[in-house]
């Protein structure tokens, strides 16, 4: 999973010379080369893996979990045919539950007030599989609060998004993707209250809402009903629209308090 780790406190680099899971080679070559295609050399820069592919810890199904960094942000066309790709990928193989791409303009990546986002990320969290490798302009990076708050600047927005998609939704299927993508959101902003105390980072959903835990018990309900929407277990709207508010709303609180305590 990792390349050997570095010295002190500092996190090591999932390890890239391994090679992919047989399920997962196809999908992920062709991914490399559609999107490069639908994006073309203007506007493709470079294409990054993460989550259990990426770590070489896939189970016979899971999802691809793609960054696309672009010379650009892409226009609605572009970003209509990116979904085209993605549709269809999602549809090549029975492995594949999900193919999530995400878009970032090169110029968020390289701005030094992003880089205990995306420097962290692409360091620690992801593989390159195309195009320049920008995880080499970092160095490695240790655990701390401004990685956990960096890592979910972008919970609030992301979950009113998510709510949005949940109150209109028509078929159980587009419910249940909203609510569980909500549901993993929230379970990892979790784990980044306690990150910098754990001194590690937790990619996996269960060990990191137990080590959430183990600080804050008294929120073991909403962690186990949280749960319940990772599963996909159809759950009335107005039941997990209160679980995303109430719960949302505390997280972020957290985070401004220990924001205050640390600076």
């Amino acid at each position: 999973m990792y390349k050997n780790k570095p010295r002190g406190g500092l996190l090591p680099e999932l390890d890239n010379e391994r090679p992919f899971q047989a399920d997962y080679v196809e999908p992920i070559a062709a991914s490399v080369r559609q999107i490069k295609s639908a994006m073309g050399d203007e506007l493709f820069h470079s294409l990054y893996l993460s989550g259990d592919v990426a770590r070489r810890e896939a189970g016979e199904t899971a999802d691809l979990t793609l960054l696309l960094v672009c010379t650009r942000a892409l226009n609605v066309q572009e970003y209509a045919a990116l979904n085209t790709v993605r549709w269809r990928i999602e549809q090549s193989s029975d492995a594949l539950k999900r193919v999530l791409i995400d878009v970032v303009p090169l110029k968020d990546v390289t701005n030094l007030a992003n880089i205990f986002r995306w420097g962290f990320f692409l360091k620690h969290c992801s593989v390159n599989l195309a195009g320049e490798n920008l995880s080499k302009s970092f160095g490695h990076f240790e655990v701390s609060w401004e990685v956990s708050k960096a890592m979910n600047d972008d919970l609030a927005p992301r979950l009113k998004d998510l709510r949005q998609k949940i109150a209109v939704a028509t078929k159980w299927g587009t419910q249940l993707d909203a609510a569980q993508e909500a549901a993993e959101r929230l379970i990892k902003a979790s784990f980044g209250l306690v990150a910098h105390k754990e001194q590690n980072w937790q990619f996996e959903l269960k060990p990191a809402s137990e080590a959430f835990l183990q600080y804050y018990p008294d929120k073991s309900l909403e962690i186990e009903r949280l749960f319940y929407l990772i599963e996909r277990k159809p759950v009335k709207k107005r039941a997990v629209v209160a679980l995303m508010d109430s719960f949302g709303a505390w997280v972020e609180s957290e985070y401004a308090k220990i924001d205050r305590k640390i600076g």
